[in-house]
């Protein structure tokens, strides 16, 4: 019993450390290289200090707590009551992506794969939607592995209340994370449980549980969504989902594979991790294992597998854009982590050498991502020191003439910085996250400044014009060069009654405040 114990012992060190190491590049730069983070961390700075007087978030927000996607606010606004905001975000996003690996491997197990295949399930998880900073998905991705493989276990015995409730919590948990995702998991239930071929009533059963989350989700797409009446959808979000649909060839979706899955490099690095996971599939199928099949027939064998191939069906036929949201790109990585927990089981003389192929991927793709994060780093400095002077309270404007990192060169991870201010000091940018529908934050009444933003925006940072523009900030954050500060502020700033200070590619300008009520009113 000594000889278990401390085999199980050693293997939970080795588990923690692993963990530890993936996330490791999440923890060497105070600035992730993830394009909406600032923005999610904003709105949770906005729950963690809506009272406090002089961040002034409750003079322009009004909170909505009860809207969709709320849980990864909630969750850093939690932990900032005990730790620094930075940190607490940062935190659920480490926790998130190890999440995946313990879902992928539970996930293996119901399905009577390897371990290792998890290894691949966790190599997807700097993925293309990572560095987007769509934190409900990182969320919803270990959601919904967990979520199949409890499903695929409850349908495996006698279904009780008590089975009924666990399946409806994982539904209605959905609503806080992500909504596209519980629709996916509420098909990929589906099919698991038809794949079984169980009689009408038990299968309506079974699904019966998925209804809660349904509901709630379809009344709140119903009500902000579908209707998009005035007062609920503001007008910039209507204007952004009166854009057309964007759908791509589907050669060139596959060409976009590589990037989606481990991130987009634009270069050779991505191509070798698809390399490296193909070889993990090669083998496997290469060496699977001749024995007997598994109990049930092929449909119920093939359960995990066929549902991968309808994730990858679903990734060609969605647009990549609608309504002003990514959809196709998200579901992507989700069909490979199932996929690679539904490959072939290999011989035991081979199943080594799967596993050795499987590490493989994870440490290239854990070195090559370590690398873009050590260099955004060195690129990114500067920001903190800047933010650290200013006063709370303030409108900051954000001019992002470069957008673009060295390490992901097709990817604006700048676009959102000025975001950093409100999560430092509070006050109010031009762009904030509460001008959409599924925020746990919405401006007040007459708050929103979309008269500017029908002018000018955080994509288009040329069209800033100080004369127009300029009056309501107290700060203006430009990332560039001397030709964009000129081409901001249309000379010398100086003559503007502007102080400077500067750290790297970081430009910040202050105006001195007019007077004790300092900001200027909103109109």
């Amino acid at each position: 019993m000594s000889t278990k114990l401390s085999g199980a012992g050693l293997g939970g060190r080795l588990g923690l450390a692993a963990a530890a190491l993936w996330v490791l590049p999440l923890w060497v730069t105070p600035f992730p290289p993830m394009v909406d983070y600032p923005q999610q961390l904003a709105l949770a700075a906005i729950l963690r200090w809506y009272g406090d007087p002089a961040r002034r978030f409750r003079e322009t927000y009004e909170l909505a707590l009860w809207a969709p996607h709320g849980l990864f606010k909630l969750l850093v606004a939690g932990l900032a009551w005990v730790l620094p905001i930075n940190v607490a975000g940062r935190l659920v996003v480490s926790l998130s992506l190890v999440a995946v690996g313990a879902a992928a491997l539970a996930l293996c197990r119901r399905a009577g794969r390897p371990a290792a295949y998890a290894l691949p399930a966790l190599s997807l998880t700097y993925n293309y939607a990572f560095f987007w900073g769509f934190v409900d998905n990182l969320l919803a991705y270990p959601l919904a592995l967990g979520g199949v493989a409890l499903a695929a276990g409850l349908f495996d015995r006698p279904f009780t209340v008590r089975s009924w409730l666990a399946l409806a919590a994982v539904g209605v948990l959905f609503y806080t994370v992500h909504l596209q995702f519980l629709l996916l998991f509420a098909g990929a239930v589906g099919w698991i449980a038809i794949c079984r071929l169980p009689g009408w009533r038990r299968l309506a059963l079974w699904l019966s549980a998925l209804v809660p989350g349904l509901a709630a989700g379809l009344a709140a797409m119903a009500y902000g969504v579908l209707r998009s009446p005035a007062g609920v959808i503001t007008a910039y979000e209507r204007r952004m989902r009166q854009a057309p649909p964007v759908r791509l060839p589907v050669l060139e979706k596959l060409v976009r594979i590589p990037n989606l899955l481990f991130g987009p490099t634009a270069d050779w690095r991505a191509w070798v991790s698809l390399g490296l996971l193909l070889m993990v599939v090669v083998l496997a199928v290469a060496f699977r294992n001749p024995g007997p099949a598994q109990g049930g027939d092929l449909l119920f064998r093939t359960r995990f597998a066929s549902l991968a191939g309808w994730l990858g069906v679903l990734y060609l036929a969605s647009p990549e854009l609608r309504g002003g949201y990514l959809i196709a790109q998200r579901i992507a990585p989700f069909a490979a982590m199932v996929a690679v927990t539904a490959l072939p089981v290999p011989r035991p003389d081979r199943r080594r050498l799967v596993a050795w192929a499987a590490a493989a991927l994870v440490v290239f793709q854990l070195g090559q991502t370590l690398v873009g994060f050590l260099r955004f780093r060195t690129e990114s400095a500067g920001l903190s020191e800047l933010l650290a002077d200013t006063e709370p309270g303030q409108n900051l404007a954000g001019l992002m003439f470069e957008r673009s990192s060295a390490s992901w060169p097709g990817m604006p991870v700048y676009l959102h910085f000025p975001a950093y201010y409100q999560v430092c000091k509070g006050g109010r940018i031009l762009f904030s996250f509460a001008e959409l529908f599924q925020t746990s934050a919405r401006f007040r009444p007459g708050q929103s400044w979309d008269d500017l933003l029908a002018e000018w925006n955080e994509w288009s940072p040329q069209l800033f014009d100080w004369d127009r523009h300029a009056g309501r900030f107290r700060y203006f954050l430009l990332r560039g060069d001397l030709k964009d500060v000129a081409a901001a502020f249309g000379g010398e700033p100086a003559e503007l009654g502007l102080s400077l200070r500067r750290a790297g590619r970081w430009w910040l300008f202050e105006r001195e405040a007019p007077g004790a009520d300092f900001p200027l009113p909103n109109h």
